[in-house]
């Protein structure tokens, strides 16, 4: 679920080997809330105005931090500490209790005025004022009030204040801002002087008694808070928010509304000023919201938050609304630019107000329901916690394997201790090994391929992860299996996480996807379908578009009010286009005019907002031709690729078509009362909305009816390309076509491996195909993930052919146990597709590959050439197989000797490549003509093939790092036929197949530009050659 608020104004280098063609490369290391703004500036004018004990409670079993309960209610906090101290505005007993920050304990309690509501000490410590919050219903007389205590001369004064007070916070300069419900003030604490600052309007004060169970938050319902340099104050009450700048003494006023009420009531500053929090909101300094928590309940006096910029942190408990009855309180840590949630810890009672953090960021003070709670948060690794290496694991059962499938992953506790826990799974079928137990433990799943034979695509399931002990809530483990049939077309790649939307880049070999539980844009390479980069978003991601001159990737989000913006040459995030307030733009479409955002407004109505990418400002179109700017919440914007026009299709059945070169909307129809599906556009007059194909006056021409889910669809080649997938309680289906746009029929239909995309969580529409730019392959947003499909997907399918087996490293045909290989030949896969999967599958894409008749494994497959690594107990002749949809290869025999080493010569440095893998120690940089070896150089050579090792290391794992994996039969090591000094000859941690032999060279080597270094085990030789200079 999505939120249902929104806001509105009134050692040696690491090196990963990937295997490419030939040669092997390496790398270095429904409403939503809502506020209306309005604005008011107001400039400073000066006018001349003449304190029981308590107890520690221990903090719950498998819960976060102590609580300190005061007798009472708290109301706020602030804290002294040089001092070593914490004041508590003890609200409901008329008092100022001192906790002791060396053993959290109160030691004493300072008597001031009754309902002390708001804290503020002074920047030098010296003074500590409090507001009285008196707004005494008649016959009662109000009692509003300030009390400025000298903590030097331990001196106090009371001063009556005419309006009850909202709120107080020091900034540099030594002042008291304090806002009450109809004015500004600032306070000198010294004299007791108050100067008049500036008038605020439509604000209205609750009042006292107020009914029993009314927290003191609640009562007040403001809050202030300044930044860490004391340059800002900012502050939140029912009706306004509001930025005070210290320097100009000028206060900038907003006027709000939101639903649900921005709770809790509580407001934290990054420490230079530079973005704060409000409730459940995050803004930037202008007011900007930035993002904001999802599905937030909206209580004032249940919550806090507090940030520690220096971080990039923000600890949160945001009460969720969807949370499960009696569910424990729970303190979010995020990241403080999006929200995005990095762990969650069960809390032992609920947050109740400020929270504040010491200078070093290592301890939380928090109002809470029984007064403070104190949670170490720098000291987190003492505390017991859990968590899984892997978010994922997915069985794939195929050809060559058709017995149980095991996969494992690791089970932590992230400060390295021992700690309880218990693994359970909704999924049948499934061999937990061991099903509970205590950290450190590796975790063993099995499947049973035979439960899930009777079915087609993927299943999924959890596996949940709890404990006794642990203070964190992990998250489970998601588990997938595909037993992919004969018939089943596409090579799915595994991508964690809620996935929303795919995009591929019409001009660069590569594919993006939005991840929305993690708030992040993923880059995928086009041709090895490989990982490329990933990229921060804002809040809650939802679609994607490119700009008309291909050089920039815009995102919308239905949790931020700002569209994010890329550089596509340089894959780095630029500066976001604010929206206007309370817009929060969810779907963006570039014509070659203009671009346009469908856009969620607080308030209503929802609208069409255009973009001015060069200022990064939207705004809100004034008509869309001659029809209202009006459209139902869930509206989607697709460009025609010649940025001609942009389709707009509407969850009400509404479509309408925006044409670039009048500006204008020229067409708005109703083609049904709902719409739900896929949607997309071509060059020439042909749109698809739904399970309708659309003329170019967007009148349904056909309309496919049937009991599947028209997922994606893409127009290429003058024919349409439909994706459908079957929905429950229907048993699993997917298909991929293509259409005949004239007719409307289907040409051809193939069955998927996966079944697509069929909700996009925020949206009933999907965009879960995207035909590449290479057009080699098109991509499918499905159950894993994503799956790749070739373009000639219908084509009749051939036997995979094998022409030749070489050392991954010399491409030569001598191969050892254990070594990384390359295989040969036509048709070995559809696609190109490449894994990062550890341990590494024993099926990659539409292929396996046997020697002897087990499966063995893979790390790359293409149609031309596959990368896999031989098992470790193998030796003499053997046979190796491939199989593919099209069939069995035909049995090639290969003879595997003992040893067979070869050095990588895939390295790549400037405009070098095809550099042999030596690494030099003391620069960690490659060997080449102007990084030469010199005497006395320690280097690393880089190699596969050097056989059996001391522990064995399975084919397929990682080499460990302790102990290391020495190589049985030592290798020589000569430099233009010198010997020279092996220190190590192994298995390269971390590293799968790969060996790493560090060596010494000679005090007086021979030099030259092309001397041979020359690596020999058991009379087996592989020579490169390398400049060495005196």
């Amino acid at each position: 679920m999505v939120s249902n608020h929104a806001f509105a104004l009134r050692q040696l280098p690491n090196l990963l080997f990937v295997w490419s063609r030939t040669l092997l490369k390496l790398i270095d290391s429904s409403d939503k809330s809502l506020m209306r703004l309005q604005k008011h500036k107001a400039l400073a004018r000066v006018v001349w105005i003449a304190g029981t004990m308590a107890s520690l409670v221990p903090g719950y079993a498998a819960s976060a931090g102590n609580v300190i309960a005061i007798a009472g209610e708290a109301s706020d906090i602030a804290l002294d500490e040089p001092r070593g101290l914490l004041y508590i505005a003890n609200f409901t007993a008329g008092r100022i209790d001192v906790m002791s920050l060396a053993d959290n304990t109160i030691h004493s309690s300072l008597h001031v005025a009754p309902a002390p509501s708001s804290l503020a000490l002074s920047p030098d410590g010296r003074y500590l004022v409090a507001t009285h919050f008196g707004n005494v219903q008649p016959p009662g007389s109000p009692s509003n009030a300030i009390s400025i205590v000298d903590r030097v001369s331990n001196g106090r004064q009371t001063f009556a204040l005419g309006d009850p007070p909202l709120g107080v916070a020091f900034g540099a300069d030594g002042l008291a801002l304090i806002a009450t419900t109809t004015q500004f003030l600032l306070l000198d604490p010294a004299s007791g002087r108050t100067d008049f600052v500036s008038t605020v309007a439509n604000v209205t004060a609750n009042s006292i008694p107020a009914a029993p169970g009314t927290p003191p938050v609640q009562i007040v319902a403001a809050a202030l808070a300044a930044s860490a340099d004391g340059r800002f104050i900012f502050g939140l009450a029912d009706t306004i928010r509001f930025r005070y700048d210290v320097a100009s003494r000028q206060v900038s006023v907003t006027g709000y509304t939101a639903t649900p009420a921005l709770g809790p009531r509580v407001v934290s500053a990054a420490k230079d000023g530079s973005y704060w929090a409000a409730g459940w909101a995050m803004f930037s300094r202008t007011g900007v919201l930035l993002a904001q928590f999802p599905n937030a309940a909206g209580l004032l006096a249940v919550g806090s938050h507090a940030i520690d910029s220096a971080a990039g942190t923000i600890y949160a408990q945001i009460p969720d609304a969807n949370a499960a009855p009696g569910a424990p309180p729970v303190l979010y840590i995020s990241d403080a630019d999006n929200l995005t949630v990095r762990e969650k810890l069960q809390l032992p009672e609920n947050l109740a107000g400020r929270a504040v953090l010491d200078k070093t960021g290592s301890t939380l003070y928090a109002v809470s329901d029984s007064g403070v709670l104190v949670l170490p948060v720098g000291s987190l690794n003492r505390m017991h916690r859990l968590t899984a290496d892997r978010e994922d694991l997915l069985f794939r059962g195929n050809f060559c394997q058709r017995g149980a499938i095991t996969k494992s992953f690791q089970i932590v506790d992230p400060g390295g201790g021992q700690t309880d826990f218990a693994l359970t799974t909704d999924l049948a079928g499934v061999t937990i090994t061991p099903s509970s137990g205590r950290t450190p433990a590796t975790v063993r799943v099995q499947i049973d391929p035979s439960v899930f034979q009777g079915s087609r695509g993927t299943a999924s399931g959890l596996l949940s992860i709890s404990s006794s002990e642990a203070v964190n809530l992990p998250d489970p483990v998601r588990l997938l299996v595909n037993n992919q049939r004969p018939d089943e077309r596409g090579s799915a790649t595994d991508v964690p996480g809620t996935l929303v939307d795919l995009l591929a880049d019409p001009v660069r070999d590569r594919f993006y996807v939005l991840r929305q539980d993690r708030n992040q844009l993923l880059v995928f390479d086009g041709s090895s379908m490989a990982p490329v980069a990933t990229l921060r978003t804002g809040n809650t991601p939802t679609r994607m578009a490119i700009t008309f001159d291909r050089k920039f990737l815009l995102v919308g989000h239905d949790n931020s009010q700002i569209a994010s913006v890329y550089d596509l040459d340089t894959l780095t995030p630029l500066a976001p286009v604010a929206f206007p307030h309370g817009h929060y733009p969810r779907s963006i479409a570039s014509s070659g005019g203009s671009i346009l955002a469908s856009s969620r407004v607080a308030g209503g109505p929802n609208t069409i907002d255009r973009i001015d990418l060069a200022s990064r400002t939207a705004s809100t179109l004034p008509t869309l031709g001659v029809f209202q700017n009006s459209i139902h919440l869930d509206t989607v914007l697709a460009a025609t690729p010649n940025g001609a026009s942009i389709l707009a299709a509407s969850a009400d059945g509404t479509v309408m078509l925006y044409d670039a070169g009048t500006d204008l909307f020229t067409v708005s129809r109703k083609i049904g009362t709902t719409l739900a599906g896929a949607y997309a556009t071509s060059n020439d007059g042909w749109y698809a909305a739904g399970n309708s194909l659309l003329n170019a006056s967007l009148v349904p021409v056909t309309t496919w009816n049937g009991a599947e889910f028209l997922a994606g669809f893409a127009f290429i080649d003058g024919q349409g390309l439909r994706v459908t997938g079957s929905q429950a309680p229907a048993p699993a289906s997917a298909s991929l076509a293509r259409v005949d746009l004239t007719t409307g029929s289907q040409l051809r239909s193939t069955r998927l491996a996966e079944l697509p995309l069929t909700s996009a969580v925020s949206s009933v529409f999907t965009r879960a195909v995207a035909p590449l730019s290479n057009r080699q392959a098109m991509v499918v947003l499905t159950t894993s993930g994503f799956t790749a499909v070739a373009w000639s997907f219908d084509a009749a399918v051939v036997p995979p052919s094998i022409a030749r087996v070489a050392n991954a490293a010399s491409l030569s045909s001598l191969v050892a146990p254990g070594s990384l290989i390359s295989v040969f030949g036509a048709n070995l896969n559809p696609t190109n597709i490449a894994t990062s999967e550890i341990p590494l599958p024993t099926a990659i894409g539409q292929s396996c590959l046997t020697v002897n008749g087990a499966a063995i494994p893979m790390l790359f497959a293409s149609p031309s050439q596959i990368n896999a690594q031989l098992p470790i107990h193998l030796e003499g002749r053997a046979t190796m197989t491939l199989y593919t949809p099209g069939g069995a290869s035909d049995d090639y025999y290969l003879n595997i000797q003992s040893v067979a080493p070869g050095i990588f010569q895939s390295g790549a440095a400037g405009s070098l490549s095809g550099i042999p893998v030596v690494v030099k120690a003391s620069n960690q940089e490659l060997v080449t003509p102007s990084n030469p070896i010199h005497s006395g150089d320690i280097i690393s050579i880089y190699a596969t093939g050097l056989g059996a090792t001391s522990p064995e290391v399975d084919s397929g794992l990682p080499a460990p790092a302790a102990p290391l994996a020495i190589a049985v039969v030592a290798p020589e090591v000569r430099l233009g036929g010198m010997p020279l000094a092996v220190n190590y000859a192994g298995l390269a941690p971390g590293e799968v197949g790969i060996y790493q032999i560090n060596a010494q060279a000679p005090g007086k080597p021979p030099v030259g530009n092309q001397v041979p270094l020359t690596v020999t085990q058991s009379g087996v030789s592989t020579s490169v050659n390398v400049r060495v200079i005196d």
